[in-house]
Order: C-alpha cells, then structure tokens, then sequence
C-alpha cells in the first residue's frame, strides 16, 4: 500500500471555475463597469458574478493605515535583503547602509510599539 505524498502548493479547489462567459457591451459600459469593480475593490470578474447572481456586492474595504504599515513593513525588508546580500557576498557595509541599518532598526521598533498599541 502506498502513502499519498503531499506535494505542496496550493489545495485543488473544491469546485473549479471552468466555464467562460462573455459579454458584448459598449466603451461607456465597460468604463462605468470598471470603475463600480474598481470601488468595491474587486476584479471585473468577482463584479460581474455577484450583480448576475444578484447578491449584494461587498465593497472589500483595506484601511488606509493598514496599506501604509504594509508598506513601510516592505520597503524596511527590501533594505535587510539588500544588505544581507552583500554581507553574504563576503562585502562590508558603507557607512550610508550602516546607518540605513540603524534606520531600519528604529523603524521596525517603532512598528512594533504600533502593533502592541494597536491590540486590545
């Protein structure tokens, strides 16, 4: 009897999407329609399939704050990847990345003061 590997990656969706469906529709129309999906933050697709059904169409909504602490959390990695890179390359570090360094680590204390003042 052999045992199932798991392989990774993604789970195999339960009921896969595999039927296409498409619509003829006017420049205006498409404008109007891109822009109704674009404020509820979905695709055109995800717009299109809840109006057809008829259910409520849920405007997914990421807080500003969240967007920004998301970006400086990215922007913070970047510049720890850039300088670990070199650091694994065998280089020393400038004192423009050293103090980059020091930015870095303010920045992410500072982040992580925001986060515990932020839960309950």
């Amino acid at each position: 009897m052999q045992v199932k590997r798991n392989r990774g990656g993604r789970p195999r969706k339960q009921v896969k999407k595999t039927e296409q469906l498409a619509v003829m529709c006017t420049p205006v129309d498409r404008l109007v329609i891109k822009a109704k999906a674009r404020e509820a933050n979905l695709t055109i697709s995800e717009y299109l399939l809840h109006a057809g059904k008829g259910s409520p169409v849920k405007i997914k909504h990421i807080p500003r704050e969240i967007l920004q602490f998301t970006g400086r959390i990215n922007h913070t990695a970047a510049l720890l990847n850039q300088m670990a890179r070199k650091l694994n390359c065998g280089l020393s570090l400038g004192e423009m990345e050293r103090l980059l360094l020091v930015s870095c680590l303010e920045t992410l204390q500072k982040l992580s003061s925001e986060i515990k003042s932020s839960l309950p």
